[in-house]
């Protein structure tokens, strides 16, 4: 699947096979910059990945991994319990990801709007 991550200030914003035309407008959260550590999203705002799978799970590991490429410490999913770390609250169309019937399992689908905001204060 494909997604499109746009940075913000306190969360990151991810609309799966997104359809329409991106622009540097579709992001409006202030400066991006400063929380965009790939080039192609400072100057646009966003960035569009390709994530093999189609699951919440996939999405958030292949975040991870591309945040750690670029040294920057997030790995929402954590290695010991193989779970969401409780540092991440992760919603799905407005639905905390808890709720969802496969929960971090639960497959996305075209359109859908994942937010990803970091609790300062959680634990793996």
């Amino acid at each position: 699947m494909k997604a499109v991550i746009m940075p913000g200030f306190s969360e990151l914003k991810i609309i799966v096979n997104h359809k329409d035309e991106m622009s540097p407008e579709t992001n409006p959260s202030a400066l991006p910059a400063l929380y965009a550590p790939w080039p192609e999203a400072r100057e646009k705002g966003f960035i569009e990945i390709e994530v093999e799978g189609q699951t919440l799970r996939a999405l958030l590991a292949e975040l991870g991994h591309r945040y750690k490429q670029v040294n920057v410490d997030f790995e929402p999913i954590c290695p010991i319990t193989d779970d969401l770390k409780f540092d991440y609250d992760v919603f799905v169309n407005g639905k905390n990801y808890v709720v969802l019937s496969h929960g971090l399992d639960a497959k996305l689908s075209d359109g859908d709007e994942v937010k990803v905001i970091e609790d300062t204060i959680g634990h793996c």
